[in-house]
């Protein structure tokens, strides 16, 4: 019986961030619903001069910080500094990047499930969003 679900780290980049909220809120809500669980972020910013900082989540004042209430207790961490060292030499100047790692909590008991079933897993891979969206719209066109 597994405990966790599959965890994907997605890296989202900005050229010219906008940060209005949008996507915490989309976050706070798919967290809130028991779909996901965000075990970690990381917040890295560039100026134009090229330097580079991350915003520490857990500094951020009270109001700012309840933006990023949907973030799972005990779990910060998982990103190092090796991880943003990283990050950051890709990043060009006036940008952004967050780092997400994203359970997704809605696996754990279909796995079960199927693991009590006796079934193993074969293969898993995942498609991207725009791959999808553009299989399914030859297929309407034929």
């Amino acid at each position: 019986m597994i405990k966790r679900g599959p965890v994907d780290v997605v890296v989202l980049a900005a050229g010219t961030p906008r940060f209005d909220g949008s996507v915490f809120a989309e976050l706070k809500r798919q967290t809130a619903a028991g779909t996901i669980r965000v075990l970690d972020a990381m917040i890295l910013l560039k100026d134009e001069a090229g330097r580079a900082w991350g915003l520490d989540l857990e500094d951020l004042p009270a109001e700012e910080k309840a933006a990023v209430g949907f973030l799972a207790a005990g779990t910060h961490g998982l990103f190092d500094a090796e991880d943003a060292g990283t990050l950051i030499e890709g990043m060009v100047p006036g940008s952004a990047v967050v780092a997400l790692a994203i359970e997704h909590v809605w696996a754990i008991d279909l796995v079960n499930a199927l693991n009590d079933a006796g079934v193993e897993m074969a293969m898993n891979f995942r498609v991207p969003a725009p791959i999808v969206d553009e299989a399914f719209a030859a297929l309407a066109v034929n």
